[in-house]
């Protein structure tokens, strides 16, 4: 006979399957609480409530669960599951890959998706190989399979991967989802008109499939919004820029797509207007840059999202922000070269452009196998037309990078050869274009050592040593019998010391075009660059060409005053100012008829006192010539003014 205790619990658990099959997980957490109250560390219970936070998204409190009271082989499914959600993609791949997933397909899943976020699309690959090839195609799980095995291929070509030949990209348009990773196959290999048909099939189907199963048409508008962002790219990548920017528009003015969709849309509408309208494209990669979307993006996605942030930030002056975001790039991918450029650059666009070289310098010493680093560095310095220290730069690299491929590729021994002969050192260049030739050569025929040779039989014709120059020639006409730039550098080469030789071979040379030589000297004068025309006037009465007669300058007579006279010398102090002149005297204040206090002024009144004469008798003055020293300068005569005439005086009316 069962005890209380027992049925209590029955009952517990009955209950808890009733509030399970309702969907009810708050209640069922609660009641799962109060079993363990009576059943503590119960089993089955504690796995109930591991379920249970995991449908209300407490991953880590299902996963602290899992791991205090599970050994480390129990509920591993449910183990990967909580970190998966909680983006420790590493430690799923390690459990699942520690203990045995096969016939497991819910861990083989979980396995392939912790690849896939990992960025580790060949291990994706292989799996979901796997399961496209166990699975039915008539299993409803058949095309979901499909549509992730495809959309890894895609993000491995996307990563710069190469895919292998057992996994050829191929157009599934079985639902809209696989037309879509189709598209994006096409893509990443440059097919981008095949693309732009898979990414239109994809939207008619988005839309009919939607629109069947009762969607409204925000929430069509919304999943539709994936394609066209592509289809925008599209449009981007092809150089249509006004309807790029109209599809990222209209996906942008909707406020309920995902946040990865409108982080993309942002950046590529940045992208799109470069150095226009820089507040705005500013604070839509300031959106797209945010930490929410570190695990939603891949790590190229978001390096390129915070690279075109920091450029934006240059374009704006703010060099501070510039280079925080340039930072910012090494945490996300430290082999990653171009913050270091970012970094080099805000201080020359600040006109430091030897605080940028000193810069460079550093980086090159941490980076001393980087290209990108040297050759920004050799191009700072040859701004600043120090030749000598472009050479040292560059030869540092090479030593770091030692006997390889790369340090006889044909633009870095281009590059070299040219700084040497710019220091005057043509010795030098030769040795590196006979290094180059003789790596390429023993590496068998190819491409570039076909280059490294025309490249030093063109140095040695330039330098006159023709008969080497000849050899080479010979060597590369023999490659490719067809090479009339080859057979002309030859026959150049032998005519400087072999003329009969030379001539021998002058019918090997392609046949001029006379058809179409200008004739008529007026066309070929315009032909020419950097030669004037020149208008040629012809006699009416004869067909002969008469000299060209240039017109005579008129010269301009000077401006002289009216009072100049030829004769006189110009006064020396007619440029400085009248008080600083000698003949200054300034303002003379009229003189008073008063003498000393008492004296008698003549004409004066009784008593002499200079008052008004009022006794009536005429008074008669002597005039007393005195006598004046002579100046000893002439003055200029002073133009009259109106001022000495008398002034009328008004007449006393009636006022107006």
């Amino acid at each position: 006979m069962q005890s209380s205790k027992d049925i209590n619990a029955t009952q517990l658990f009955a209950e808890l399957d009733r509030l399970l099959s309702q969907a009810d997980y708050d209640k069922a957490l609660k009641h799962i609480d109060k079993i363990l109250k009576q059943i503590p560390n119960d089993i089955d219970a504690l796995h109930c409530k591991v379920i249970t936070l995991v449908k209300l998204e407490k991953y880590q409190n299902a996963l602290d669960i899992v791991v205090k009271h599970f050994a480390e082989d129990q509920l591993i499914f449910e183990r990967g599951y909580c970190l998966y959600r909680l983006n420790r993609w590493s430690e799923v791949l390690e459990i699942t890959t520690k203990f045995n997933t096969s016939g497991k397909r819910d861990l083989g899943h979980l396995k392939a998706q912790a690849a896939y976020r990992s960025e580790d699309f060949t291990t994706c690959l292989d799996l979901y190989n796997e399961f496209v090839n166990e699975t039915d195609k008539n299993d409803d799980a058949y095309n979901d399979i499909l549509t992730n095995f495809v959309a890894a291929k895609a993000a491995l070509l996307f990563a710069d991967g190469k895919l292998p030949a057992k996994y050829a990209l191929a157009d599934v348009t079985n639902t809209y989802e696989l037309a879509y990773n189709s598209a994006c196959g096409q893509i990443a290999v440059y097919n981008l008109n095949r693309a732009e048909k898979l990414l239109n099939t994809a939207k008619s189907l988005c839309r009919q499939s939607l629109a069947e199963e009762d969607y409204t048409e925000q929430e069509i508008e919304q999943e539709l919004s994936t394609v066209i962002v592509q289809l925008a790219y599209l449009c981007q990548f092809k150089g249509k820029a006004t309807e790029a920017n109209e599809l990222y528009q209209s996906v942008l003015k909707h406020r309920t797509i995902d946040i990865t969709i409108s982080a993309v849309a942002s950046n590529n509408l940045a992208a799109l207007k470069k150095d226009q309208d820089l507040f705005d494209s500013s604070r839509k990669l300031r959106a797209a840059s945010s930490k929410s979307l570190e695990t939603k993006l891949f790590k190229k996605q978001r390096r390129t999202i915070i690279t075109n942030e920091a450029l934006i930030q240059l374009y704006m002056q703010k060099y501070a922000a510039s280079q925080e975001a340039a930072r910012r790039i090494l945490q996300i991918d430290p082999a990653d070269d171009s913050h270091y450029i970012l970094l080099a650059a805000a201080s020359y666009r600040q006109k430091k452009t030897t605080k940028a070289i000193q810069d460079l310098q550093e980086f090159a010493k941490e980076k001393p196998k980087s290209l990108l680093i040297h050759f920004a560095l050799v191009q700072l310095q040859l701004q600043q037309f120090n030749v000598t220290a472009a050479i040292a730069t560059l030869n540092t690299y090479l030593m770091a990078i030692g006997e390889c491929a790369d340090k006889y590729r044909p633009g870095v021994v281009g590059l070299l050869v040219w700084l040497y002969e710019q220091a005057g050192l043509s010795d030098k260049s030769i040795e590196v274009l006979e290094k180059a030739e003789k790596f390429w050569k023993a590496s068998g025929p190819t491409n570039q050592s076909l280059s490294i040779l025309r490249q030093t039989a063109a140095f040695k014709l330039k330098t006159e040593r023709f008969r080497e120059a000849a050899e080479d020639y010979k060597h590369l006409i023999k490659a490719d019998p067809g090479d009339s730039q080859a057979m002309a550098g030859y026959i150049m080469a032998l005519a400087s010391y072999d003329v009969s030789s030379a001539e021998s071979h002058e019918s090997s040379l392609p046949p001029l075009d006379t058809t179409k030589s200008v004739t008529d000297m007026d066309k070929l004068e315009s032909v020419v660059p950097g030669v004037k025309k020149t208008y040629k006037k012809t006699d009416a009465k004869s067909d002969d060409v008469s000299k060209t007669t240039t017109k005579k300058k008129h010269k301009r007579k000077p401006l002289l005053p009216k009072n100049y006279d030829p004769n006189t010398p110009p006064d020396p102090e007619r440029w400085l100012p009248k008080r600083e002149r000698s003949t200054y005297r300034g303002k003379r204040k009229k003189q008073l008829n008063k003498g000393s206090q008492g004296a008698a002024v003549a004409g004066g009144g009784i008593g002499g006192t200079g008052s008004a004469n009022i006794s009536g008798k005429s008074v008669t003055t002597t005039a007393v010539a005195e006598t004046s020293t002579p100046s000893t300068h002439t003055e200029t005569p002073k133009p009259k003014t109106g001022g000495d005439k008398q002034k009328k005086k008004k007449k006393k009316g009636n006022k107006w």
